[in-house]
């Protein structure tokens, strides 16, 4: 705060943007927390608080001005820096970002939240070695902490240790934001399950699902009679799914059965490691679809699916669609969108529907994208759920990756354990999104060649 006294107006505004925050109405908050800066320009707190409000409206460019103005009026403040490397981390700038983090850590070495937004970053910025070490500190002086554990899980995933990620990967369960809901009998603990049927529970999103379903058939040669709850979206095609005794839909009363488990709880309850990833490929076929075909128009040589965009959050997993283009230059390859929601339209938007065939109105569920994967000689996708599809029907598949990615991807290679059909590119930097297509335009000129 500055050294003499807000004028009352402005502090008025103040009071009643912070009371707006601890009731969460977020538009007041921005209003009374504006006012109070503009009446009052030197008065850091304003500027800092006001950056709080952006940030968590998703306005992380202003966000990051009102932190700088903070830090320009007033003294250099751990807190005001911390936050404003979480803005910059949001905004991809992440270069900037550990150099605001790094100085909140370093005014405030105590303060464990400050250390804990670095570790994040730094797992950003691939220095998953530091990172780790750094969640391990964490975890070991709060040991409850479940998202502490959770994100040391993460780490350990991402350095390929799996037997110790997995087995930290359970404390998802107490994470407020994504609790596995509570079932009665017993829960599977990874016990002998001969002559037991075991209900698998459905918990996280449509690509955890498909990735995690091959356990299926390893559950049911240790003997096991296998249950598997799934999404309804999913069930169609999970009925293909080798040793599933019966399928249930989420919220579903379910069958009688021994014991429980998360599907996601697999990985650990089987003892997988790095270099024992079942990969049995293909888990998964397309259930016949005679009235969906798929025409080859004179000169195909290629039939190519296209995925442009997914999830937004809790990171952008989306592509602009005209940094594609390098990709459609040779006419004998033909392109259709499988592309599905909202960034459907940018097919239109950009012109390029006169390049690429639109099939997703024909998708009306994971089987049918299954059935039209399985006609096409390759997929290109940067949503994770048509990648791990793709993979688990044993199709061809190219993934766009961006810059920070997941765990089941790491950060260096250009293959993945988990689908041997799979090829993945890379960002080299956030803000780049051509030097993949350029890569990927080149192997694909190869590729109709060969065809050719």
């Amino acid at each position: 705060m500055s050294a003499h006294t807000p004028a009352p107006q402005a502090q008025q505004a103040f009071t009643a943007a912070a009371q707006a925050w601890r009731e969460s109405r977020m538009d007041a908050a921005e209003q009374g927390f504006a006012a109070a800066a503009l009446l009052e320009p030197g008065w850091s707190s304003a500027h800092a608080n006001l950056g709080a409000v952006l940030r968590r409206l998703g306005k992380c460019e202003a966000a990051v001005a009102s932190y700088r103005r903070a830090l320009t009026v007033g003294a250099e403040d751990a807190g005001t820096l911390s936050n404003m490397g979480n803005a910059l981390r949001d905004l991809g700038l992440l270069e900037e970002s550990e150099t605001a983090h790094r100085r909140a850590v370093a005014l405030a070495p105590d303060n464990w939240g400050y250390r804990y937004n670095l570790a994040l970053l730094l797992r950003d910025r691939r220095l998953h070695g530091e990172a780790r070490a750094m969640m391990a500190e964490l975890a070991a002086t709060d040991p409850e902490n479940a998202e502490i554990q959770w994100d040391l899980a993460l780490a350990d995933l991402y350095l390929g240790d799996y037997r110790t990620g997995f087995a930290g990967y359970e404390w998802r369960i107490k994470l407020a934001r994504n609790p596995v809901r509570d079932h009665p009998g017993p829960r599977w603990t990874g016990d002998d399950p001969t002559g037991r049927t075991i209900l698998l529970l459905a918990e996280q999103g449509f690509g955890d699902a498909l990735q995690f379903a091959r356990y299926v058939p390893l559950l049911a040669a240790r003997g096991a009679r296998v249950v598997l709850e799934c999404l309804p979206e999913q069930a169609e095609l999970f009925a293909s799914l080798r040793d599933v005794a019966a399928l249930v839909a989420k919220g579903a009363p379910p069958p009688v059965h021994d014991c429980w488990a998360p599907l996601a709880s697999l990985p650990h309850l089987l003892g997988t490691e790095f270099h024992s990833i079942p990969a049995e490929i293909p888990y998964l076929s397309a259930p016949p679809r005679p009235n969906l075909r798929m025409v080859p128009p004179p000169g195909q040589k290629l039939a190519v699916g296209l995925v442009w965009a997914g999830k937004t959050t809790p990171r952008d997993r989306s592509w602009p669609l005209e940094q594609l283009t390098p990709l459609l230059g040779d006419p004998r390859a033909t392109f259709y969108s499988l592309q599905l929601g909202p960034r459907a339209g940018d097919l239109k938007s950009t012109g390029l529907e006169r390049l690429v065939r639109d099939a997703a109105p024909a998708l009306q569920s994971f089987a049918d994208t299954a059935h039209v994967m399985e006609h096409l000689d390759l997929i290109i996708t940067i949503d994770t759920s048509v990648a791990h599809l793709a993979g688990a029907l044993g199709r061809p598949v190219w993934v766009l990756l961006r810059y920070v990615s997941d765990w089941r991807w790491q950060d260096e290679p250009l293959t993945s354990p988990w689908y041997p059909t799979m090829r993945l590119f890379r960002q080299p930097d956030p803000s780049d999104f051509k030097t993949p297509v350029a890569e990927m335009a080149a192997e694909l000129a190869s590729l109709i060649d060969e065809r050719h």
